[in-house]
C-alpha cells in the first residue's frame, strides 16, 4: 500500500489555501480599540471611516500618539472551533494586531482570563472561543477568507 495524504474536512482543511489568511489578536485588557497594522489580511482594503476623517489618535504605552487610518471589516472564522465572527479593526501603526476586552464586553460578550482557561463567550450563542497563553498575553488566532462570500459570510 502507497503513503496517501487525507486532508481534514471543514475550515482546518482551508487553512493550508492560499485563500486564508491568518491574524493572530493578543486579546488586551488596555486597549479601548481592537486595532492592527495595515499590512494585516491584505485582501482586504482599509477604508476611511468617521474616527479617521474626525483625526482621531491613539496614546499608546510609552505616552506618543498615532493616528487612526481607517478601518477593515473582516469575516474571520476561529482557530479551534470554526465559529464565524465579524471584526472591525481599527487600522494604525501599532506592532501586532490587539484585541480590545472593552469592546468585546460592550458586544455583550464575556470574557474570561483564569488558570483553568481562558475564553472569550459570546452573550447570545453561548459559543466560547478559547485563548492561548503565548509569552504573557492571551492570544486569538482567526483566519480570514480572501473571499467572505466563498466562506459562507
Amino acid at each position: 500500500k502507497t503513503l496517501a495524504t487525507i486532508e481534514p474536512e471543514g475550515v482546518m482543511a482551508c487553512k493550508e489555501s492560499p485563500e486564508w489568511e491568518v491574524i493572530d489578536f493578543a486579546v488586551d485588557s488596555g486597549a479601548s480599540e481592537t486595532v492592527m497594522p495595515e499590512d494585516t489580511v491584505t485582501s482586504v482594503a482599509t477604508q476611511a471611516n468617521a474616527a479617521s476623517k474626525r483625526g482621531v489618535q491613539y496614546e499608546v504605552a510609552n505616552g506618543t500618539t498615532i493616528p487612526n487610518m481607517g478601518e477593515k471589516e473582516l469575516c474571520c472564522v476561529s482557530d479551534g472551533e470554526g465559529y464565524k465572527r465579524k471584526i472591525t479593526a481599527q487600522i494604525c501603526a501599532v506592532s501586532q494586531p490587539l484585541m480590545s476586552v472593552h469592546k468585546l464586553v460592550k458586544a455583550g460578550n464575556t470574557v474570561v482570563f483564569s488558570p483553568d482557561g481562558s475564553f472569550i463567550q459570546d452573550g447570545t450563542t453561548m459559543d466560547k472561543i478559547w485563548l492561548r497563553e503565548e509569552g504573557g498575553m492571551f492570544m486569538s488566532k482567526m483566519w480570514v477568507p480572501t473571499k467572505p462570500a466563498d466562506a459562507g459570510f
